[in-house]
């Protein structure tokens, strides 16, 4: 038995290993497997099926659980986005421009902005199922931690984080009702979920470098160029007769704008149940769904989570209170100290796509470059940030009183450049460690960034 699980654990991380070398190639081929890669943030959850995750390491059982997780799938922020898209083809279909393929999607995109009309930003029910299941599921994974005691949870004030964690925290109630739980939104704690804007030691210049360069940095003018060179004929001719008229008359602006819109909100749609997958993957090539995927993923490496750029960075160093928070809770935990058994908190992927940067877990260590492929397809994004990620983090103690942790990132076995023959389940010491040195590193170019801003 022992054997077969160190070959289990063996394969796992040549699976996880496997996964750290992305190519454009590569990414190509997982998005036209699974198509709502291409938009990865606004992909229901999970983004790929599910597998197993390795055995508990002989002797050693779960006693702590500690997780940052995002909402679960919503309805948009906006419903100007869909009504952009809407009335390219209501003045299309006024004209008599679209064929029997563009008509489907005009009728389908209508559909879909009906149901988002007053909804903006809600928790939709698909989200709220989809932290039950998240929670039923730690709970089968992890039954010792949540045999008895206290779980506490914290919010970003968003009604729709709120309501994700009390889904995560009525799935586990449902499975152990002795438990007792505590779930907050307070705006005092919010430097714990929401680190990078509502942590009062960040400083006014590094908020404003951030948004400096999301809008005017270098890498911007080859995203311009990147929209301008994509080919978006094939879907054109699919959903026009003529496509001149489309633009000119129409408001499209210009073919990949057309492109995108439409992808988005049929792809936005299956966040509320309304998707049509059929349709998406009849009118969208892999390869036009692959530009959409750069464009879309630019943003995020080139101003969030890059590593090699000592402005992105900077805006990474502050992720640190919710970072030590983990490490803090987790330590009291071993030491006996800690009130509850888990402690869970709710943010948003703006928060959980830095996390996993600085946490600089295999396959996701993204790469800033000017060259948006280069960026972009130099990690795993597609699986990293989708409705309802989780990076669920759990303590392991053996009778020798030894500890280790191992992370969940969206309920796979995550595994860190720490050399142990137990991976993927680290000495707790060495965990921290680990990310004490990431966090120095970053550290490094925010005092040199602000520096050089101030001088």
């Amino acid at each position: 038995m022992k054997h077969n699980r160190i070959f289990t654990l063996f394969l796992l991380l040549l699976l996880s290993l496997s996964a750290v070398a992305q190519t454009p190639e590569a990414v190509r081929e997982s998005i036209r497997k699974y198509p709502n890669l291409a938009l990865p943030t606004y992909s229901t959850y999970p983004s790929i099926p599910l597998g197993e995750i390795a055995a508990t390491p002989d002797g050693f059982e779960p006693f702590y659980f500690s997780l940052v997780g995002r909402h679960g799938s919503r309805y948009d922020q906006s419903e100007r986005r869909f009504k952009s898209a809407l009335s390219i083809y209501r003045k299309a279909d006024s004209l008599g421009i679209l064929t029997e393929q563009g008509k489907h999607l005009y009728s389908h995109i209508a559909e879909i902005s009906a149901a988002q009309e007053n909804r903006n930003g809600e928790l939709s029910e698909l989200g709220y199922n989809q932290w039950l299941g998240i929670a039923r599921r730690a709970y089968d994974h992890f039954a010792p931690v949540f045999a008895s005691g206290a779980i506490d949870g914290k919010s970003s004030t968003s009604i729709r984080c709120i309501l994700s964690m009390v889904a995560f925290n009525q799935g586990i109630k449902e499975k152990s009702p002795q438990l007792t739980i505590s779930q907050n939104a307070r705006k005092s704690e919010l430097a714990i979920v929401r680190p990078l804007y509502d942590n009062p030691n960040t400083p006014d210049l590094a908020r404003k470098i951030h948004k400096e360069n999301g809008s005017k940095g270098e890498w911007n003018k080859a995203l311009d160029e990147w929209e301008k060179e994509c080919d978006a004929s094939s879907f054109l001719s699919k959903v026009t007769t003529d496509r001149k008229r489309l633009m000119k008359e129409c408001g499209g602006k210009n073919d990949f704008r057309v492109l995108r819109y439409s992808f988005r909100a049929l792809l936005f749609g299956e966040n509320f149940e309304l998707g049509d997958r059929e349709l998406l993957t009849s009118l969208f090539t892999p390869e036009e769904m692959y530009r959409i995927y750069v464009h879309h993923v630019a943003k995020w490496v080139n101003t969030s989570i890059g590593r090699g750029n000592e402005e992105v960075e900077m805006y990474s160093s502050f992720m640190r209170p919710m970072v030590d928070d983990i490490i803090a809770k987790g330590n009291a935990a071993i030491e006996g100290k800690n009130p509850h058994v888990a402690d869970v908190r709710f943010t948003h992927d703006s928060y959980v796509g830095p996390l996993l940067s600085v946490m600089g877990y295999e396959g996701f260590y993204p790469r800033y470059s000017e060259d948006l492929e280069l960026a972009t397809t130099s990690f795993n994004f597609g699986m990293a940030v989708p409705m309802a990620a989780n990076v669920q983090i759990v303590l392991y103690r053996n009778k020798a009183g030894e500890v280790l942790v191992r992370s969940l990132v969206n309920e796979r076995d995550a595994y860190l450049p720490i050399k142990c023959a137990t991976a993927p389940f680290y000495p707790w010491k060495e965990f921290c460690k680990y990310l004490e040195n990431n966090f120095k590193e970053l550290e490094k170019s925010q005092k040199k960034v602000l520096k050089q801003y101030q001088e």
